[in-house]
């Protein structure tokens, strides 16, 4: 089994009103042989019997890199994500059903995505604590997007990266936000009853919060965000989605490509600030080769 074989939760739709031509792009773009080969070798063999020790195991695989992530991913028990039935497999590097046909990510996919994304957080937050030292000390807050709540896992995990509570963000990061949406409202309740069994401390702080929302659309009266996940796969790229990024540094993690399909899990970053949209302004990087299901419309 390989990385090309992994589904992980849907979540709000993007339309297929997106004037980017995903295959021509496809097309022009190569990933590296190498990158994905390793990848694939460390996939799926990470499965632990606690949390700490399936933490572990994606560190020893090199898929959990920095200590900041591998941190955040130990406050977080994948346990309350997931359902009842499955709980015996709460820490099996591999999906899980979640209910109304979703499911989980594998923990080599989050962490991956945490990774990728980690960086673009680590000099956002180095931006603000520079501004603030010339604002008496006034600080801008990181804020990520997550779309697909799902189970809520993800979203719990990048909020004690950003936590705003009495423990603090994860060094060396800033205080943030993290808004999670899903398009099924039972998957927001879902979300927010297992954030409550032992994160309760993020909601309270206003740190975490989740809502019901086309992913497609956004969130765009919170925008613009440090980074965007999203946790399905859209045919095309999602361009009003993209331009809620913020401009010179905002990173976007998503799987692109038809339902059953080739698809490739992409590093969007945004480099120029343009009122309409222009590919060019993007630096668009794929990373490997997944499955993901696909998003679905509202």
């Amino acid at each position: 089994t390989t990385p090309v074989q992994n589904m992980i939760s849907p979540s709000s739709s993007p339309s297929s009103s997106s004037s980017f031509n995903f295959r021509k792009y496809l097309l022009s773009q190569k990933s590296s042989p190498s990158d994905s080969e390793t990848t694939q070798m460390r996939a799926w063999t990470c499965s632990g019997r606690t949390q700490s020790e399936m933490v572990e195991k994606l560190s020893l695989a090199k898929i959990v890199q920095s200590p900041s992530i591998k941190k955040a991913l130990l406050c977080v028990d994948r346990a309350n994500y997931v359902t009842q039935g499955v709980i015996r497999d709460a820490y099996t590097d591999a999906p899980q059903p979640i209910g109304h046909g979703q499911t989980i990510s594998a923990p080599h996919m989050h962490a991956h995505a945490l990774e990728v994304i980690f960086p673009y957080l680590l000099t956002e937050s180095d931006k603000i604590r520079h501004v603030a030292s010339k604002l008496d000390g006034q600080k801008d807050e990181l804020k990520i997007l997550d779309v697909g709540v799902g189970s809520g896992y993800l979203t719990a995990t990048l909020g004690r990266l950003v936590n705003r509570g009495k423990d603090g963000p994860v060094p060396p990061l800033v205080k943030g936000r993290v808004f999670g949406i899903d398009v099924i409202p039972n998957l927001v309740n879902l979300a927010t009853s297992n954030i409550q069994k032992s994160d309760q401390d993020l909601f309270d702080s206003g740190t975490v919060s989740v809502q019901v929302g086309d992913g497609w659309k956004g969130l765009p009266s919170e925008a613009p965000f440090h980074a965007i996940h999203v946790g399905a796969a859209a045919p095309q790229f999602p361009e009003a989605l993209m331009m809620q990024l913020k401009p010179k540094g905002g990173v976007m993690v998503i799987p692109i490509g038809p339902n059953g399909g080739i698809q490739q899990l992409y590093r969007i970053e945004r480099q120029v600030e343009r009122e309409n949209f222009n590919k060019a302004d993007f630096d668009i990087k794929p990373l490997l080769g997944v499955r993901y299901v696909p998003l679905l419309h509202p």
